[in-house]
């Protein structure tokens, strides 16, 4: 007699500031009995790839497949075959329990050395950078937020996709910002997948101000929602992060990557400073933004 124990522990990564999504994402791993033995099977329904890691947790008479933890990259809208567990002595019990953690993203993602992002606003628009990487920082302390970049802004100002992408993840229903660390996951956000397997999330967004669903495909330029004040926030702004999954002994984690805005025609590329006052201005010859003068500079914060 064969007996299956299979226990799934699904991990999302919920990032600092901004909320999880209300509805899971649609990806499980499940056991599928065969004639000799046990296929686990990890099934993707959404539009993002998911990174997975399956071990076996205890085993009676079992024999893998390949060594564990299995680690694998699951593509949107697929399904793959983690690992198949048959009897090592035929005849007598089978016994397994599974252990699998999972995060949207790849960790194979090889960031493009050569992208450069347009100002996530509308052109003519003009706003300060209130924190960036090298200035002075109020929350921007951890891996997955270390190269993220505030712009100050009035609530409602629409927000564009600063890189093309797939619309993986949203959340609008937030309505309440504060410092009140109650509220780091209640910001509204929009998260974008870049060809390169990055993630852009924009974050802050106003309550019901998200403008696309989770699977649309954006142009860079197109509007993609509204700025807001939810979530742990001193006051309206957009948080805007670049990502790349990573690995680790202790599991997936998401980690922030330097960016290059562009401005003009032709463009000007530039790496955000604390106290820029930077216009998306894309008629024009580019050239290097300004720094805001000390008292706008600080406001902004």
């Amino acid at each position: 007699m064969r007996r299956l124990i299979f226990s799934l522990l699904l991990i999302t990564c919920t990032l600092p500031g901004f909320a999880a999504a209300k509805q899971p994402y649609p990806f499980s791993v499940s056991a599928e009995r065969r004639a000799t033995g046990h296929d686990l099977i990890a099934r993707n329904r959404g539009p993002a790839p998911v990174s997975v890691q399956l071990t076996l947790t205890s085993t009676e008479n079992a024999r893998t497949s390949q060594p564990l933890p299995v680690l694998a990259v699951v593509q949107p809208h697929s399904e793959l075959l983690l690992l198949q567990i048959r009897p090592a002595y035929p005849g007598r019990s089978l016994r397994f329990s599974t252990q699998s953690t999972f995060s949207i993203g790849s960790f194979y993602a090889i960031p493009d050395p050569r992208a450069s992002y347009r100002l996530p606003f509308e052109d003519g628009h003009s706003f300060v950078i209130s924190q960036a990487a090298g200035g002075p920082l109020t929350t921007h302390s951890e891996k997955d937020s270390e190269f993220a970049v505030d712009f100050t802004m009035p609530e409602n100002t629409p927000i564009i996709a600063a890189r093309d992408g797939v619309v993986i993840e949203i959340e609008a229903a937030n309505r309440h910002g504060g410092k009140d660390r109650e509220l780091l996951a209640m910001a509204n956000y929009v998260r974008i997948l870049h060809a390169d397997d990055t993630v852009a999330t924009y974050a802050h967004l106003a309550l019901e101000g998200v403008r696309v669903r989770s699977g649309d495909k954006v142009s860079a330029g197109a509007i993609i929602g509204m700025s807001g004040a939810t979530g742990y926030t001193s006051g309206p702004h957009l948080h805007f992060v670049v990502q790349k999954l990573e690995h680790t002994s202790r599991g997936f984690t998401m980690v922030s990557l330097p960016v290059r805005f562009r401005v003009g025609n032709p463009s000007h590329v530039f790496a955000p400073k604390f106290g820029q006052l930077v216009t998306a201005d894309y008629s024009t010859p580019g050239k290097a933004p300004p720094l805001a003068n000390e008292k706008r500079a600080v406001e902004a914060r």
